[in-house]
């Protein structure tokens, strides 16, 4: 039987948790991962980004009161060093042979999840990363409504799924652990990890997502998600960062995928032309119109409108 000190020593799995300013959720994100039952040993990662609230003081505050608080692993940075290092660092430290996401704000309700997940992938070599879906959650509300929505028990993707959006919940998923240190620089190109990382991981093996949810993940006015459609220049930045995404990929893959790199270019450029002009930023506007297509618009005035936008944009207006 395993006791404490081999767990520590030796672990299966990492649980990978950053946080940052999440006082609000991060006793229940701890406490949702010290209640799982399996024979693997573990470890739990907490990387803290120098939160400015109790964020330190609750999680100090669980390792001494939870009974399992000995398996936390916790680095509190003296100063603040943004989501995609701490997101770097945290990975890095990492021991075990496969690596669990979930940060502190979201949190999972199975306790059986991880058991389930790590039998799988010690089946299953061929797959290097695999999730759940989860349920929503606003704020402290739980909406038992899923995230992603999929019409059989499961689904496997491939890179080119990966490059169009992220197919899984992040907090959910469970991979192998690779050498993070070639993979630092790809990450730094990036707002987010968890979507760029999942897609390197594509090209290492096969994926896979399961239907049924082990937790809930939450939006809230501090979520880096919810943030994303507040207001235009957060959604135009989001757009923009899905095509860098796709294009970034498409490289990486010598050029495998440009037919869906041009779907994305024209789907996103619509959107993106569309709240531009609703917003006045006529510059934004006329530089996307270039990868649309006019004939592929249903509505005249669509048509019109990207038509002069083109036109604009070949007499370099606004360069």
């Amino acid at each position: 039987m395993l006791n404490i000190h081999d767990m520590k020593k030796n672990p299966v799995v990492s649980i990978c948790m950053i946080t940052y300013n999440h006082e609000a959720f991060i006793e229940q994100a701890i406490n949702s991962v010290l209640m799982q039952i399996m024979e693997y040993e573990f470890e739990l990662v907490v990387v803290n980004d120098c939160s400015t609230d109790n964020t330190h003081v609750i999680i100090e505050s669980l390792k001494k009161s939870n009974p399992k608080g000995e398996f936390i692993k916790y680095i509190n940075h003296s100063k603040n060093i943004g989501m995609i290092s701490n997101f770097i660092f945290a990975l890095k430290s990492c021991r075990g042979k496969y690596i669990a996401l979930c940060e502190g704000d979201d949190y999972w309700t199975d306790q059986l999840k991880l058991q389930k997940q790590i039998d799988f992938l010690e089946k299953n070599l061929d797959y290097i990363l695999i999730g759940n879906n989860a349920n929503l959650c606003l704020e402290k509300i739980e909406k038992y409504k899923q995230i992603k929505k999929i019409g059989s028990a499961y689904e496997d993707y491939t890179p080119n799924d990966f490059i169009k959006q992220n197919p899984f919940v992040t907090a959910m998923t469970v991979f192998r652990n690779i050498d993070f240190h070639n993979l630092e620089n790809i990450l730094l190109e990036f707002k987010v990890g968890d979507w760029p990382l999942f897609t390197y991981l594509s090209s290492m093996g096969k994926t896979r997502f399961f239907a049924k949810s082990t937790g809930f993940y939450r939006t809230h006015s501090n979520s880096v998600t919810s943030k994303n459609r507040v207001e235009y220049l957060s959604f135009k930045n989001e757009l923009t960062n899905r095509m860098k995404h796709a294009k970034y990929w498409n490289d990486f893959f010598g050029g495998k995928y440009d037919k869906t790199l041009d779907q994305i270019m024209k789907k996103r450029s619509r959107q993106l032309s569309h709240i531009a002009l609703k917003n006045k930023d006529f510059r934004v506007a006329i530089y996307y119109s270039q990868f649309i297509q006019v004939k592929e618009l249903k509505k005249i005035k669509s048509k019109f409108i990207v038509s002069v936008l083109k036109l604009l944009y070949n007499l370099n207006f606004f360069k």
